[in-house]
């Protein structure tokens, strides 16, 4: 069975072009970009091979950082030890936010890290007096050869500048709790820098406020001896301005002016006796001129009267008994009439007594309130002569308890501040102290070298793609496909040497047969054109190319030989400028094929005939122009099953030119290398050909695995 059967049968089987394939950009596609790595695996493996290193290097440059954290609470409000802290004991929210970040800025201050160096000695750890770097050695020496060397810095100051840029606080949200971080070398020294840190702050911080309190009470104290004085020279003055005035009585208040108050007070009760002494007199005298006798209270509470009235009425009683029983005559009669008037005329005598009385009180009732009166009229008018006096002295007065009241509360702070300064009223704390820590800072080395690959291979892709899009070239059919938004015809694996060569023309029939993939591809690609021309004979096939010249002249005469292994009556024409078959073959047209042209000969006789029965028509050394049309001519009218016709590159030459723009050959190849094509020369190509003709486009040393 011929190699052709075998192609026939079994090979041509879901070759179809691919119309429905979709037409997204190449770089998407995960096979392209697996193709783009093998080609460019060198660009993707620099960055790769860079990246590592870097991480290598950023390894050993950079020690392992361990960072130990404490917390400290700031009580804002403070201890209440005494009753007048120095401070005050509670504040309104912003306030007391404001001064934990004043705090903050204490906590990270020059002033306590500069003491906790001293404490640790940091000034000779060679952690924090800076490592020799790369960097800082070629700065030495720039300097040491310009002379413009510095002096060496302060081992303390190289420290404290370290130890700043290591520590790190903050204020936790919602809080008055102050994070401290510290970071090192050391595990366990950076949880001592960070228990020292804390502890060193709130020792400076109960040391500051001792240090303030001492200093107000002395400056209290400073001020106590002039108060002294001061209350002492007022006091003089109020005692000698009472001497010299004869102003007797107490701070409050004068002799006189108590004296005033009372007999205020005596006359408005003499007054109220007066006027009650005479409602008595009224009421009394009220039951004398005929009134009743339950009218005045004074009469009613009397226990003489009283009791006369109970003896009146068993008096009355028997009376009317007697009256009733005996009559008017009787003596029992009689007798109770007598006892009756008598009882009467008592109890009138003791009205009278007790008028008498009322009378007696309301008139001296009313003489002691005119002689009470008469003194307070008197004493007012002897006020009046000391009041300019008094006014003086009450201003001295008030002097005097205004310098007392300032004296007694100076020294009264000051006592509390002697007592103050000797207790810690701070309520800050360490809530939790630093541990050391477990991790280290950063990620571990496995992950820096991990994301150092992957950050490799992804610098690597984008380059590797980056260059592809510039390079622009086809690599795959798939690619052209998506660029020019149609299919091509077919797609060949890469040549062999052996049908790539010069001897491949020269071979004999036998030794050109073969299975390769690369012949089948051929075979499959030359019944595809027999398929798409029926009927058409000889089927002329115009093989051209954008920028591939080589690979066109290949794909040329691998056609014509698979062709002639198929006992195919084939021609293949040299119509390339540069004449490459005609170089491989090595031998001349047997008569010029200008004049055989124009004389409208047959073919053959310009025809060399190769051991494989492969006929081919070399390329003159000058061609003119305007024989294109009859060579057109004398290809159609050939004896050849197949003409293949070698053309030069689109826009070569114009015969080339001429033969495409031959609308009697519709059968139009464009070679399109994948190795070396590019997608501008192809596009200058094809706007070239024109929009009217749509050559079949052929994708030489494509990937086998497509």
């Amino acid at each position: 069975m011929t190699m052709v059967e075998n192609v026939r049968n079994g090979l041509l089987i879901g070759a179809a072009p691919r119309e429905g394939e979709g037409r997204d950009p190449w770089f998407l596609d995960p096979r392209e970009i697996l193709r783009s790595v093998r080609l460019r695996w060198i660009t993707v493996l620099l960055p790769v091979l860079l990246f590592l290193a870097l991480a290598a290097a950023w390894t050993q440059l950079n020690p392992p950082q361990y960072a130990a954290s404490t917390q400290i609470l700031i009580d804002p409000r403070g201890l209440q030890v005494v009753k007048d802290g120095l401070t005050p004991p509670d504040q309104a929210s912003d306030a007391s936010l404001l001064l934990v970040d004043s705090q903050l800025r204490v906590l990270t201050s020059d002033d306590v890290l500069g003491r906790a160096v001293d404490r640790f000695d940091l000034a000779k750890d060679p952690e924090f007096q800076g490592r020799e770097t790369l960097v800082g050695a070629i700065k030495g020496l720039v300097a040491r050869l310009t002379g413009r060397t510095e002096p060496p810095a302060d081992p303390r100051l190289t420290a404290l500048r370290i130890l700043r840029d290591r520590v790190g606080a903050r204020r936790l949200e919602r809080s008055f709790v102050l994070e401290l971080g510290v970071t090192s070398e050391d595990r366990e020294k950076a949880a001592r820098l960070a228990r020292g840190i804390a502890e060193t702050y709130l020792a400076r911080d109960a040391a500051i406020r001792s240090e303030t309190t001492r200093r107000a009470g002395e400056a209290i104290e400073g001020r106590l001896a002039e108060l002294r004085e001061a209350l002492r020279r007022a006091e003089d003055q109020a005692q000698a301005f009472r001497a010299k005035h004869n102003l007797v009585g107490t701070r409050a208040q004068l002799v006189s002016e108590q004296q005033l108050t009372q007999l205020s007070e005596q006359l408005g009760a003499a007054r109220a006796k007066a006027l009650e002494a005479g409602a008595r007199m009224r009421q009394v005298e009220g039951v004398i001129t005929g009134g009743r006798f339950d009218s005045a209270n004074e009469i009613v509470t009397n226990p003489t009267i009283t009791a006369l009235r109970g003896q009146l009425a068993g008096v009355e009683r028997l009376r009317a008994d007697a009256e009733e029983t005996l009559g008017r005559r009787h003596p029992s009669y009689m007798a109770a009439v007598v006892q009756e008037k008598a009882l009467r005329a008592a109890i009138e005598a003791e009205i009278r007594r007790i008028a008498a009385a009322s009378r007696n009180d309301f008139e001296a009732a009313q003489a002691s309130a005119r002689v009470l009166a008469t003194t307070l009229e008197r004493r007012k008018a002897e006020a009046l002569k000391v009041g300019d006096d008094f006014v003086q002295l009450r201003e001295l007065e008030r002097q005097v308890e205004a310098s007392r009241a300032v004296y007694e509360a100076f020294l009264v702070r000051a006592r509390e501040l002697q007592e103050q300064q000797r207790l810690d009223t701070s309520a800050s704390r360490i809530i939790s102290p630093a541990s050391p820590p477990e991790k280290r800072i950063g990620p571990p080395t496995p992950v820096v070298f991990v994301a150092a690959l992957v950050a490799g291979l992804g610098v690597g892709l984008v380059g590797g793609l980056g260059l592809e899009l510039l390079a622009g070239r086809v690599r795959s059919r798939r690619r052209l496909e998506g660029h020019l938004g149609r299919p091509a015809l077919d797609a060949l694996p890469r040549a062999p040497r052996k049908a790539a060569g010069a001897a491949a023309l020269r071979a004999d029939f036998g030794s050109t047969r073969g299975d390769g993939s690369y012949e089948v591809a051929v075979a499959r690609l030359r019944h595809r054109l027999a398929a798409a021309e029926p009927g058409a004979k000889p089927l002329v096939v115009l093989v051209t190319a954008a920028d591939d010249r080589t690979g066109k002249s290949l794909l040329a005469r691998s056609l014509a030989l698979s062709a002639a292994a198929d006992r195919e009556q084939v021609i293949l024409v040299d119509a390339d400028p540069r004449g490459l078959l005609t170089r491989d073959l090595g031998a001349a047209a047997p008569r010029d094929l200008a004049g055989l042209l124009r004389a409208r000969a047959p073919l053959g006789d310009a025809l060399v005939t190769l051991p494989s029965g492969l006929r081919v028509l070399p390329r003159p050394s000058a061609l003119p122009r305007d024989l294109a049309g009859h060579l057109a001519d004398a290809l159609l009218r050939s004896a050849a099953d197949l003409v293949v016709v070698d053309l030069g590159l689109v826009g070569d030459d114009v015969v080339t030119e001429r033969l495409i723009a031959e609308e009697r050959i519709p059968v139009q190849l464009l070679a399109v290398s994948a190795r070396r094509g590019r997608f501008a020369a192809l596009d200058r190509a094809l706007k070239a050909v024109g929009a009217s003709r749509r050559p079949h486009l052929v994708v030489t040393d494509a990937d086998p695995r497509e």
